[in-house]
């Protein structure tokens, strides 16, 4: 894993705008993850998502079946892209992101949900 994986995308990767993730979710199809830091996620996630730190992708691994959609949300868009090679080195192929990440997602004006301690 190098650092140019934050920068180029996975062999399959599809960009997404916030209204394709919204169409997706709507479906329930797909596994829709965050993989930002805790105190980023806790300060406005996406609704209903699931939270896994890139730093634990590896770890959780086991957890997540190899024939399962996903897409990934980050901040930019460079750590659910580093997320997607992950997957993508061991197999995985139905793999998404939110292209712009949260900013996109914010600048769209759609619903953020935030967990303040």
């Amino acid at each position: 894993m190098s650092l140019m994986d934050y920068f180029r995308e996975p062999p399959g990767l599809k960009n997404l705008t916030p209204e394709d993730v919204e169409k997706i979710m709507q479906e329930g199809s797909t596994k829709v993850i965050d993989v930002r830091t805790e105190m980023e996620y806790r300060s406005g996630h996406i609704p209903n998502i699931e939270h896994i730190p890139l730093s634990e992708i590896k770890k959780r691994l086991k957890d997540l079946g190899t024939d399962e959609n996903y897409l990934f949300v980050c901040a930019t868009g460079h750590r659910s892209r580093k997320a997607a090679w992950i997957l993508n080195r061991k197999g995985y192929r139905n793999i998404s992101h939110l292209s712009g990440g949260m900013g996109a997602w914010k600048a769209a004006n759609k619903k953020i949900e935030t967990h303040r301690k």
